[in-house]
């Protein structure tokens, strides 16, 4: 097949499972061609080896070990580093004419400063949004270095403008994390519930937290007082391990101490469609991810948001932000199991993050564009 070549970057669980919609809808057009690489937590042992994962759905053109061997500032930094010098030779090999990337990783960074410099147009997804900690700065400078914006919603598009990025590359898609969602693509609950050994009917509630990269060292400390406020409610609980940021040995060492409690169970990776399925059905999620911000709102699933990792964030009614405290943890995750009135205000709030269209949107765009010299010198629009 021949046709204008896309790229696409996955370096964690997550984004993987943001763009499985689009990279099946690139593979399925006739003026596209995919080349997928696969990067950081995908070849690490310690978080699953997701790169089975995506090897059973997609070929992978190339894989880029980064050798990160730790959590601190530095084992990232070097990390990242190795990323961008490996970038270049698998570019260079794969000659795409579109990179496609998604949010706010440092190997995607990393990605985008090797493309930049070898004038390959660069195509992003969910820029424009705040995220807090270090990543947020990362999602600027990446939207920086693209030439092309997927923002998934109207207030994202607006900060990108604000950049100073001209107007005709800016095209709001949604949120690709929905697509997956409105596609149909979770496990079912009686699957889920024999995989996961959940009783049937049995309320569960699942926690995934991430390290603040501004403060990892805090990282132990503010899981510890995470699960101490999960444990108050006594559910049946599903621990996920974190991403790969700064200080997440702090995070897996209190998951690891939590394991063998009753009712506990503690999991290195949950496939995307078995995530989405449970989404469906728990109770509450508890941390500080994405998902409890963009997915969990379309399940009318509340989510307490532990901390300032997704400080500023745009949000549904879904969501209560609480400090790293044990009892304040107890009381926000109490209130999303029993107070109606919070219950009927999210169930009456449409979430902003599109329809579930945004992997449509992308590919078009990526057909219809011209790759050429107006695409590729950028200029400021004001």
């Amino acid at each position: 097949m021949s046709g204008k070549k896309i790229c696409v970057w996955s370096g964690k669980r997550g984004g993987f499972g943001a763009l499985t919609p689009t990279m099946r809808a690139i593979q399925a057009h006739d003026d596209l061609e995919m080349a997928l690489v696969v990067t950081d937590q995908h070849l690490y042992d310690q978080f699953g080896r997701t790169v089975r994962e995506v090897e059973d759905q997609f070929p992978v053109a190339a894989a880029i070990d980064m050798e990160q061997t730790g959590d601190s500032n530095e084992d990232r930094a070097r990390a990242v580093g190795l990323c961008l010098q490996r970038s270049v030779d698998v570019l260079t090999r794969l000659a795409p004419d579109v990179l496609l990337v998604i949010g706010d990783r440092g190997e995607v960074f990393a990605a985008c400063i090797a493309a930049h410099n070898m004038r390959i147009a660069i195509a992003h997804v969910q820029g424009g949004d705040l995220s807090g900690s270090l990543d947020e700065p990362v999602r600027h400078a990446i939207t920086k270095l693209s030439h092309i914006h997927f923002p998934s919603t109207e207030q994202s598009a607006e900060r990108i403008r604000r950049m100073g990025e001209e107007p005709w590359r800016i095209h709001v898609a949604g949120d690709t994390h929905i697509d997956q969602i409105l596609l149909g693509s979770a496990t079912a609950e009686e699957e889920l519930r024999r995989r996961y050994d959940l009783a049937v009917d049995e309320p569960f509630l699942l926690v995934l937290q991430h390290s603040d990269s501004t403060v990892p060292g805090a990282s132990r400390t503010q899981i510890e007082a995470t699960l101490a406020g999960v444990a108050e409610i006594g559910l049946r609980t599903m621990l996920v391990y974190p991403c790969s940021d700064q200080g997440y040995e702090g995070i897996i060492d209190g998951l690891e101490a939590a394991r063998g409690r009753p009712g506990v169970s503690v999991h290195q990776n949950i496939p995307a469609p078995d995530f989405i399925g449970l989404q469906k059905i728990a109770a509450a999620l508890v941390g500080n991810s994405s998902a409890g911000l963009i997915e969990a709102p379309y399940f009318q699933l509340g989510a307490v948001n532990v901390g300032e990792r997704q400080i500023g964030r745009e949000r549904a009614a879904n969501v209560i932000d609480v400090p790293y405290d044990a009892a304040a943890v107890a009381g926000a995750i109490r209130r999303v199991l029993g107070d109606g009135d919070f219950q009927d205000t999210m169930a009456a709030t449409p979430p902003p993050f599109g329809d579930g269209t945004a992997y449509r949107h992308i590919t078009e765009t990526l057909a219809e564009i011209d790759v050429d010299e107006r695409m590729l010198n950028k200029r400021m629009s004001y």
